[in-house]
């Protein structure tokens, strides 16, 4: 019996446009702690805030960085998550697989309680099969072990799934899982940042997707066509 295929999606940059939630949070935090920064900071999406709060103040020790990431989570549970949107296509694209028979499942570096929060918001949860996220209990907190775990849990052919995100810690984790990788360009990941780590498929955008898909679509779903 033939596996069937799954798509597991990255949220933040993937999914949804949450950037002026994430940054809006962020810079607010910095400029209450009198942490200066300069040029853009989109990278900051992406990973758990904590490690990335570690690249941006390299020279602060844990209780400062503690308490900067304290305040960022107290305005991003009162209002940054809300400041998010469902990018263009989305929909379509998924209901598109869900009706081809893929699997599909979510993998993100953001906290459970609020992607799953923002996954209700904007009915993104009936697509999915189930969703993986970085909880405080995480014993690795590498996109690369959370892929790991939901292939393991799910019983999924790593040679029959597919990992779309936007940054190069999405690529790296489908690589090191044997998972196959797509890498959308519309997020918040550099074009230098994805072509290093070298995903088998790029798009540029969402409905950019539907060829890939259609082209690997589950064999059963193929002859039921013809």
């Amino acid at each position: 019996m033939m596996m069937r295929r799954s798509a597991i999606f990255d949220l933040d940059g993937t999914l949804t446009d949450s950037k002026p939630g994430i940054l809006g949070c962020l810079t607010s935090a910095l400029d209450a702690h009198r942490i200066p920064w300069t040029g853009p900071l989109d990278w900051f999406i992406g990973p758990p805030a904590g490690q990335s709060l570690r690249r941006l103040m390299p020279d602060s020790d844990e209780p400062r960085r503690a308490a900067l990431l304290h305040d960022y989570r107290l305005c991003y549970d009162a209002t940054g998550w809300e400041e998010n949107s469902v990018y263009p296509g989305v929909h379509a694209v998924l209901q598109s697989l869900q009706a081809s028979g893929w699997q599909l499942f979510v993998c993100t570096s953001k906290r459970e309680d609020f992607a799953r929060r923002i996954l209700e918001k904007f009915a993104l949860n009936p697509y999915f099969l189930a969703v993986y996220a970085d909880t405080v209990g995480s014993l690795n907190h590498t996109k690369t072990a959370l892929l790991r775990r939901l292939l393991e849990e799910q019983s999924l052919d790593p040679a029959a799934s597919y990992m779309i995100g936007d940054r190069n810690f999405d690529i790296e984790a489908a690589r090191a899982n044997g998972v196959t990788s797509i890498a959308v360009t519309y997020g918040y990941g550099t074009p230098e940042e994805l072509e290093s780590v070298r995903p088998d498929y790029t798009c540029k955008t969402v409905e950019d997707l539907l060829p890939i898909f259609s082209a690997h679509a589950p064999a059963s779903y193929q002859n039921a066509r013809r």
